[in-house]
């Protein structure tokens, strides 16, 4: 999947941006060669709310802001949830291409298999999501982000909540336990 110039708009990025290259160099992106239309296009630049996902038909939802990295609980969650240590999103690849919102719930035992998100959904500050079962054992989450923005740019401080919501575990698709939730974010994840 190739990134184009015409989505950094999309992510938040000036069209100007200065990359950096493998080896460290500062290098601007090459523009495309520019038509009348699209000069008429670059003048009238389209909006695009900033609390709100983009849909690329082609390629699923790309998310205006960049959410990747971890979300630690800020808060001991209780003992029905004790094997949970944090919830991982990205909303980039592993080439660091846009990528449609997708992540896990991590265990503590790190010999355990991750719960990863099935469909998540980010509307506006909403995320929403479930995970695949694990040994019949799945969770859901809504909530919303109280804060949101570029993480990976400027992180948020330690000890600020950036998302808060509900945690629901199921055993075999029913219901077993419920707690509020909120999360931390730290940079990976």
């Amino acid at each position: 999947m190739k990134s184009s110039m015409w989505r950094l708009p999309v992510l938040g990025l000036a069209a100007g941006a200065v990359l950096i290259t493998a080896c460290g160099q500062p290098e601007r992106p090459a523009a495309p060669p520019e038509t009348p239309a699209a000069a008429t296009a670059a003048a009238e630049p389209a909006a695009v709310p900033a609390d709100t996902a983009a849909t690329t038909p082609a390629e699923g939802p790309v998310v205006a802001h960049d959410i990747t990295g971890g979300y630690f609980p800020m808060e001991k969650l209780p003992a029905e949830f004790s094997e949970l240590d944090h919830l991982s999103l990205a909303t980039i690849d592993e080439n660091a291409a846009p990528a449609p919102l997708n992540g896990f719930l991590r265990p503590k035992k790190s010999s355990a298999e991750d719960y990863t998100l099935v469909s998540p959904v980010l509307d506006g500050k909403r995320l929403t999501f479930t995970t695949k079962a694990v040994g019949g054992v799945q969770y859901a989450f809504t909530g919303a982000f109280e804060v949101l923005h570029n993480f990976p740019e400027t992180p948020p401080d330690y000890e600020t909540a950036v998302l808060s919501g509900t945690l629901t575990k199921m055993r075999d698709g029913k219901t077993v336990a419920e707690t509020p939730v909120k999360y931390r974010y730290e940079a990976g994840g």
